[in-house]
């Protein structure tokens, strides 16, 4: 099957996945995160490589025009890491070149662990790892800017948040209000919210969440099974997903390689563009 420019809709493994296509050159897909953000940012923050690559968004079950599952329990991250698998068998490709962000990078870890012939490189920027906490590295550089006034307002947003509401406008307010500690220079907050597919999708959030905190969606041991060639980056700064979870997963795929970019936070398209475009063409490259 051809791989057309444009916006696409694939009738696989339960549900409507919605995928859009972009530039020439050779694949390389990629997958949003699974909590109800959609995949409009990943979509902004991929632009520049359609210049050299035909650059593939998956947007996860659930929201960004995919299609929700009868069954909620099947909104983990390893039920999105089936889907990538079902697209490529649909699309009747061979091994795909896998980026993911964030916690769309603990949805290309459970790809490329659970099918490991079927992903040839693996890219991994800012990626979570479900069942590994970094609260206490979290917890400390949110202590060092507390005294910061550029983020202010967010730590104090991030200490009064109560429990979780699942309403749109709810989880949306609360992204809004913490977004500049996802960044070294807070100000990058206002360009990451215009990229955004607004508001969160609430649905997706919790059904998401309620998965992935059953003991049998921890993904270590999915590491050691990944033969991909693997590519880890992380900004220094990174308050969601901090540096210590990106050394134990580039520690657990055998050869992967770990680069540490410094006076950036969790969106390096946003920050250090230039080292972030380089790092992957270079990788994608050899």
């Amino acid at each position: 099957m051809s791989i057309l420019p444009g916006q696409h809709i694939a009738a696989i493994n339960g549900v409507d996945i919605a995928y859009t296509v972009s530039g020439t050159g050779p694949l390389l897909f990629a997958v949003s995160s699974g909590w109800g953000v959609g995949s409009s940012y990943l979509r902004h923050a991929l632009t520049p490589l359609a210049d050299r690559f035909t650059v593939v968004v998956i947007s996860t079950r659930g929201s960004g025009g995919s299609s929700r599952p009868v069954d909620e329990s099947a909104m983990g991250t390893a039920t999105m890491a089936d889907d990538i698998e079902h697209l490529r068998r649909h699309l009747g490709l061979g091994a795909i070149d896998l980026f993911g962000h964030s916690n769309g990078g603990a949805i290309a870890i459970g790809f490329a662990g659970k099918y490991p012939d079927a992903c040839r490189k693996l890219i991994l920027a800012d990626s979570q790892l479900v069942g590994l906490s970094a609260r206490e590295a979290t917890s400390a550089i949110v202590a060092q800017r507390a005294g910061d006034p550029r983020f202010k307002e967010a730590v104090a947003a991030l200490a009064g948040m109560g429990p979780f509401v699942f309403e749109d406008q709810a989880i949306t307010d609360v992204l809004i209000s913490t977004l500049p500690l996802y960044f070294f220079h807070p100000e990058n907050a206002g360009k990451a919210i215009d990229t955004f597919d607004l508001p969160i999708n609430s649905w997706a959030t919790r059904t998401h969440m309620t998965a992935d905190a059953l003991p049998e969606a921890r993904q270590d041991d999915l590491l050691a099974r990944i033969r991909a060639q693997a590519l880890v980056l992380v900004g220094k700064d990174d308050f969601q997903t901090p540096v210590s979870i990106s050394e134990h997963i580039a520690a657990g795929i055998r050869g992967a390689a770990l680069k540490v970019i410094g006076e950036c936070g969790h969106m390096p398209w946003l920050e250090q563009p230039e080292v972030f475009y380089s790092s992957i063409t270079d990788f994608l490259a050899h």
